[in-house]
């Protein structure tokens, strides 16, 4: 099957990797270089899975598909690795990782991701960042941090951090108290990110390690949302997001949608 990918840059000859395309709207994208953005952004979404694959996925792409079509963004949701080629990257403002896991890219997608972002292009990835491609150096810079493990999903307080970046400044108070799956990570990335939401540990049970019998999950700081540049570009990792009825969530979608529109610049 090809599948024609209109480009803002030039139009792409037809593509026959099997990628699954969701075009919102048609026609040429707008010309695009550094500063001078065009008014409607261009975002793929990927979602595939080297590892563990969360029953949420569909609901998640539904709920970004959703956000698109309200928005007047063009979304390609796809799980091929084979589509993150520079000229399928020279199309794009953003790359999402949507519950992605594992091992998912070539080293010549990696290549072509990194020189995207370096370049000025945005990354956003969506709970599950930390658990993506753990042996690929210069994400693992990037993204801040390693998954280490999590309790069951339970109530935490959120503190927000900054409430002046767009991905939180619409919360109506510093607490925001939800029901999530908790990431602990490897290390404390704060020295090294811009931090935006931590839990309080004393709010949930951050001890119970009954899936992750091995990791330690208490950190004490803990942040789970934070944003840094990389070269030219901007890279936005949230580590909320695993229930189902989040993507029905008013706040939940604002702050993934202000993040998009900030990583995306």
């Amino acid at each position: 099957m090809q599948y024609f990918i209109s480009s803002h840059k030039r139009i792409s000859p037809a593509i026959t990797i099997p990628v699954m395309v969701v075009m919102l709207f048609t026609g040429i994208f707008p010309a695009c270089s550094g500063s001078n953005r065009h008014e409607t952004m261009n975002i793929a979404v990927m979602t595939k899975t080297g590892g563990f694959r969360h029953d949420n996925i569909n609901v998640a792409v539904k709920a970004l598909q959703q956000m698109a079509a309200e928005n007047r963004w063009q979304l390609i949701h796809t799980e091929d690795s084979l589509y993150f080629s520079t000229a399928s990257l020279d199309t794009l403002d953003l790359v999402i990782f949507l519950q992605t896991t594992g091992g998912i890219f070539g080293d010549g997608e990696k290549l072509a991701i990194q020189s995207f972002v370096e370049n000025g292009g945005g990354l956003l990835t969506i709970h599950t960042g930390t658990v993506t491609e753990n042996d690929w150096d210069w994400f693992m810079e990037v993204i801040g941090a390693k998954f280490t493990g999590h309790p069951p999903v339970m109530q935490g307080k959120l503190i927000i951090e900054d409430r002046t970046h767009p991905a939180t400044s619409f919360l109506p108070d510093s607490i925001w108290i939800i029901e999530d799956e908790w990431y602990s990570f490897d290390r404390n990335p704060r020295e090294e990110v811009n931090v935006l939401i931590s839990i309080d540990e004393s709010s949930y049970d951050v001890d119970n390690n009954e899936w992750f019998p091995d990791a330690e999950q208490r950190m004490g700081d803990h942040p789970l949302v934070w944003y840094r540049y990389a070269g030219k570009g901007r890279v936005f990792q949230t580590a909320l997001g695993h229930p189902e009825e989040l993507y029905a969530d008013s706040l939940f979608l604002k702050h993934i949608k202000e993040a998009i529109l900030w990583t995306a610049k």
